[in-house]
């Protein structure tokens, strides 16, 4: 078929498929129905009239019913859905690569699936035979999408594995240098596995510390269905506190959420500036004598090169309290009453992911556990740290459940002769996608390693906005016109999709199948389509089903299993494994209608579990996974790299801007910091109608100290433009005590609104990643450091423009 022909008969073809579903003007108002929805904000019914979720109901299971779900009816039928496949214009006349600066530019058509997978398909295919796995960038983020069967961070690595390889990352953007740097240390991943038990903590510690954390807003949401159990355990803990028998210590740079619940004891700490003041710490727990020696020599190696460190030893400056406090802005009192009660009473730290979130953040995770292993409290009962208790719900009791598999990346795991079952994958550091982009073939330091950036072609994006959660915005912007196709499968109109190539719709949650279970293993939930999909969205099972169809691989995508038999068969192996568990469950058809499958008996076992008990009662027995078998406060291994950046031991390392640096804080004296936000993840949910409880002045909202806001004439409800060097952004004015004067808060997730789209612009709507540096945190993980950041702010004296971010690009139904 010729070209022209074939377009034709394409773009026709879009055109007559289900251009408006309103079957549901058939029905009555009397025609209404409830059905159960499980997501990553928690299980709901879904109350459903004339074919549309109109409202949401709590489902009894779930202990803490999230607010967010209220915005299901509106998120699902939002005037942002990508309805049909696009192809940007240029792209679209060459059937192929075509003027990637005219990204953002030039008008979207609407084509029909097969010619839009023909083309996804053919552009992979090709740059793959062409150049290989290191042309193709599939790292695609972690909470987009939902499910065993159909999450399409999943769906889209299987498809690319199929493929031959494709560019991954490393780590993740939580926790990217606490995953490099614990291993060193404790011989194991440490930032993801099983936590302490609340009620451990509850029954032995005396002291709670939460370090740069907010529990409260963090725990709303999770990789799998939360059913919020934990939160009891926060208002126990609330009572605990009250009656004087714990005391509950905020260490933070402002009175966030869970602060505030508490009312606990606060520390305002300058930002960056955390490492300083456990180092600090760890110098008088020594000079004190207060340090546990028996720990430190039973249970650890290389205390006595730190100590020379901390003493001063070789560079002549001891790292006291004094020497802290000029630093950290914490009084040395104040210091010295928080480290002697630590150390006089047992202690658990919950850490929170913000503190290696910035330049050598690897330090303050390694000084977490250093100072708690001075302090003698790891292996205690419910004490010692933890990295994992304010994310995704853990730390509650657990059920006896089987444990629910779901698709592998790999398919066919047992061919090890198959192409998908090598090791094809070019692996980066996390983060280090916009480097490769600009610098490829470069050679950068990583871990001990020196790692090659590859020379990336092709983009597959599976639900996840890069222009809002990567670090400097606009290098980003700049950088993503080197990939001759960017493929997006998303649902809404996000920045991501408008400067892209293919835009695919995604269905949502209520509109395809799925399976999951909630992080406490209570119960497993059944989703399937209880609405039609909006417009012709497609689950992203489909989506890379039919991609690799176009290579004649579909039947090793897909198994020979739908997405429903897959649902059937995920759910059959739990069953089967559940029989050796003593538990019946239920036939798939009575799970299936009823949505859920719930467990009765708690794990007893692991009521009070606290992590490295098992280390503390027998050291030798239970080794650990370093060389020495021990925590390593120094590490050999380490040194041996001989980074500039990052020593054998912990250490504190001056940001690349902070608001001690006279250079960069006489032109930009404010820190900015951007935590998540109580009214989304990351940013889903900010295209829906809560963001009207959450904006100020239609912008994201930037929270100001009062003297900072009187100095410059600035009071709550006015538009401010905040900016520095890499970008500006407008944001809208709350004035609050609750930040120290010095710093501002700007949480992440807001969605990006440039002025002119694909320029280095003004946001309009307060995207914070456009005033973030995109520096990796040392060379050793290379990770991100979003929260090393000084900017200034102004009221803005310019002329408000509407917000763009949530609209639609022009789309034409055909050339």
């Amino acid at each position: 078929m010729q070209r022209r022909s074939f377009l034709k008969l394409s773009l026709l073809s879009a055109s007559a498929l289900n251009a408006s579903k309103i079957e549901g003007i058939k029905e009555t108002i009397f025609d209404n129905k409830k059905e159960l929805v499980a997501d990553r904000f928690g299980a709901f019914y879904a109350n459903i009239q004339s074919s549309q979720i109109v409202s949401v109901s709590p489902f009894f299971g779930d202990k803490f019913p999230n607010t967010m779900n209220n915005c299901v009816p509106d998120r699902t039928q939002n005037e942002s859905r990508v309805l049909y496949p696009c192809v940007r214009k240029s792209y679209l006349k060459k059937l192929g690569a075509s003027k990637s600066h005219l990204r953002g530019k030039e008008e979207f058509i609407r084509v029909s699936w097969d010619l839009a997978l023909d083309l996804a398909a053919k552009a992979l295919k090709d740059n793959y035979d062409k150049y290989g796995a290191s042309a193709i960038y599939g790292e695609c983020y972690w909470w987009g999408g939902f499910g065993k069967v159909s999450w399409g961070r999943t769906m889209a690595h299987r498809m690319l594995k199929i493929l031959g390889g494709y560019v991954e990352e490393s780590g993740d953007y939580s926790t990217g240098a606490g995953m490099v740097i614990l291993p060193h240390v404790f011989g194991s991943n440490t930032v993801y596995e099983a936590p302490t038990r609340y009620k451990a903590i509850l029954k032995n510690a005396k002291n709670v510390v939460i370090w740069g954390s907010d529990l409260l807003v963090t725990n709303q949401i999770a990789v799998e269905c939360p059913t919020h159990s934990n939160y009891e355990y926060f208002e126990k803990l609330k009572e605990a506190y009250e009656n004087k028998k714990i005391k509950i210590y905020s260490v933070d740079v402002y009175k966030n959420n869970t602060q505030r619940y508490f009312n606990s004891e606060f520390l305002s700490v300058i930002p960056n500036t955390d490492s300083a003041m456990m180092i600090a710490m760890c110098c008088y727990l020594y000079e004190s004598g207060l340090y546990d020696k028996e720990f430190i020599k039973k249970y650890t190696v290389g205390f006595n090169k730190f100590k020379e460190y901390f003493m001063g030893e070789k560079d002549g400056i001891k790292k006291d309290l004094k020497w802290a406090s000029a630093i950290c802005g914490i009084d040395e009192n104040t210091l010295k009453d928080f480290t002697t009660s630590l150390a006089k009473n047992n202690t658990i730290i919950l850490a929170g992911r913000a503190l290696q979130r910035q330049d050598h953040g690897e330090q303050s995770h390694w000084l977490i556990t250093v100072l708690s292993a001075m302090l003698g409290h790891i292996g205690k009962l419910g004490c010692g740290f933890e990295f994992s208790l304010g994310y995704n719900n853990l730390g509650a009791d657990l059920y006896v459940s089987p444990t629910l598999k779901g698709i592998s990346v790999i398919p066919n795991e047992g061919d090890e002769n198959s192409v998908w079952n090598q090791n094809n994958n070019i692996t980066i550091p996390s983060s280090r996608s916009i480097d490769a982009l600009l610098n490829p073939n470069s050679i950068i330091e990583h871990n001990g390693s020196k790692i090659k950036l590859p020379d990336m072609k092709v983009a597959f994006n599976a639900s996840g906005s890069f222009f809002t959660r990567h670090q400097d915005v606009n290098r980003a912007v700049k950088a993503m016109k080197k990939f001759n196709t960017i493929i997006t499968a998303e649902p809404f109109w996000t920045a991501q999709a408008k400067l892209s190539d293919i835009v695919l719709p995604v269905a949502l949650e209520p509109e395809r199948y799925d399976i999951e279970q909630s992080p406490n293993k209570e119960f497993i939930f059944i989703n399937k389509p209880i609405i039609e999909p909006m417009g012709e969205s497609k689950s992203d099972f489909y989506i890379c089903e039919q991609i690799c169809k176009r290579w004649g691989l579909d039947k090793v995508f897909n198994e020979g299993k739908s997405e429903l038999e897959w649902v059937k068969y995920i759910y059959e192996q739990a069953k089967s494994d559940a029989k050796e568990l003593n538990i019946n469950m239920p036939s798939f058809d009575e799970a299936f209608k009823k949505g859920y499958v719930q467990f009765s008996q708690i794990d007893k076992t692991s009521e009070f579990y606290t992590r490295y008990s098992n280390f503390r009662k027998n050291p030798h027995k239970y080794r650990l996974g370093t060389p020495s078998g021990k925590i390593e406060i120094y590490s050999p291994t380490i040194a041996k790299m001989n980074y500039d950046d990052c020593y054998g031991h912990p250490a504190w390392f001056e940001p690349f801007e902070w608001l001690k640096d006279n250079k960069t804080s006489k032109k930009y004296p404010i820190a900015l910091v951007s935590p998540h936000s109580r009214f989304r993840l990351h940013s889903q949910l900010n295209n829906s109608l809560i963001r009207n409880y959450a904006e100020v002045n239609a912008r994201e909202p930037i929270i100001i100290n009062p003297e900072d806001a009187k100095k410059r004439a600035i009071k709550t409800g006015d538009v401010v433009r905040a900016f520095n060097d890499r970008g500006e952004i407008l944001v809208g004015a709350l004035v609050s005590d609750i930040v120290r004067e010095g710093v501002v808060i700007i949480c992440e997730g807001a969605w990006y609104d440039p002025e002119i789209l694909g320029e280095k612009s003004l946001c309009q709507h307060g995207c914070v990643n456009v005033l973030t540096k995109d520096k990796g945190t040392s060379k050793l993980a290379q990770s991100n450091s979003a929260h090393t950041c000084l900017i200034e702010f102004e009221k803005f004296k310019g002329k408000i423009k509407a917000i763009q971010a949530f609209s639609k690009p022009t789309i034409l139904q055909h050339l």
